[in-house]
C-alpha cells in the first residue's frame, strides 16, 4: 500500500511540474502556452482590412493654348477613317449669345479644309463650346449642274450625322445673281463642342472648295 501511495505522489509531482512549466510560467512571462505540434510554424493573424494612406492627386497635364493660326485638316485614304475606339470625350452645349453676349460675333478661322474632289478628312478636335462651318468659298466650273455635299460626322460615333450641308444647282444660281448670299447663308453654326469630328465631302463639277472651321475671336489664346 505504501509503494502504491509513493507511486501516486510521484505522478502528481510530475503533473504539477508539467503544469507549472507549460501554463503557469508562460502566463507569468506574458507568453501563450504552445498549443501546436512540435516543429510546426506558429499561426499568423491577418487583419480583415488594411487601411490605405491617401496619396496626392496627379498633376493634370496642361492643355496648350491656341495661337490663333488656322490648322489644315487633311484627307485620309478612302478605306481609312481613323476612328478612335474606347475613348470618351466631354460634349458640351452652349446656347446662342452665351459666348460674346449681345452684338455681332467676330469669327476667326481655327482650321481649314481645301480640295476639289470627294473624300473623307482626318479627325479634327474642336476644343471650344461653339463653332461654325463656313463653306462660302466654293468655285464651280458650271453653275447649272454643280453639286456639293458635306457630312459632319461624330468621330466617336460614326453612325451619328451631326449635320449635312448640301448645295445644288439652285443654290449656285441664286448666289451667282446675288453674291452676298454666300456670306450670309453659306455658313452653319454648331452649339456643341469639346468634341472630335471628321467630314465626308461629295462634289460634282466643283473646281475647288475652301472650308473654314471658325470660332469666336474671344477663344484665341484660351
Amino acid at each position: 500500500m505504501t509503494k502504491k501511495q509513493d507511486f501516486i505522489y510521484v505522478v502528481l509531482g510530475i503533473a504539477v511540474v508539467l503544469v507549472m512549466a507549460l501554463i503557469i510560467k508562460p502566463a507569468a512571462t506574458g507568453e501563450l502556452p504552445g498549443l501546436w505540434g512540435s516543429g510546426e510554424p506558429e499561426p499568423t493573424i491577418t487583419p480583415a482590412w488594411t487601411p490605405t494612406i491617401p496619396t496626392a492627386a496627379p498633376t493634370p497635364t496642361p492643355v496648350p493654348t491656341w495661337d490663333g493660326k488656322p490648322r489644315p485638316v487633311k484627307f485620309v485614304d478612302p478605306g481609312t477613317h481613323q476612328i478612335p475606339t474606347g475613348e470618351t470625350r466631354l460634349n458640351m452645349t452652349t446656347p446662342p449669345g452665351a459666348v460674346t453676349g449681345p452684338g455681332t460675333t467676330r469669327w476667326v478661322t481655327y482650321a481649314t479644309i481645301d480640295g476639289q474632289w470627294s473624300g473623307t478628312t482626318g479627325i479634327v478636335r474642336v476644343p471650344f463650346p461653339m463653332w461654325r462651318l463656313d463653306y462660302s468659298d466654293i468655285a464651280t466650273s458650271n453653275d447649272e449642274i454643280p453639286f456639293f455635299n458635306c457630312q459632319v460626322m461624330d468621330a466617336e460615333d460614326p453612325n451619328r450625322f451631326v449635320r449635312v450641308v448640301t448645295l445644288n444647282f439652285a443654290d449656285f444660281l441664286g448666289a451667282k445673281d446675288n453674291p452676298d448670299l454666300k456670306k450670309q447663308r453659306w455658313v452653319s453654326t454648331f452649339y456643341e463642342g469639346y468634341h472630335d469630328y471628321y467630314f465626308v465631302i461629295n462634289t460634282r463639277r466643283i473646281d475647288s472648295y475652301h472650308l473654314k472651321i471658325q470660332v469666336p475671336e474671344t477663344y484665341v489664346g484660351t
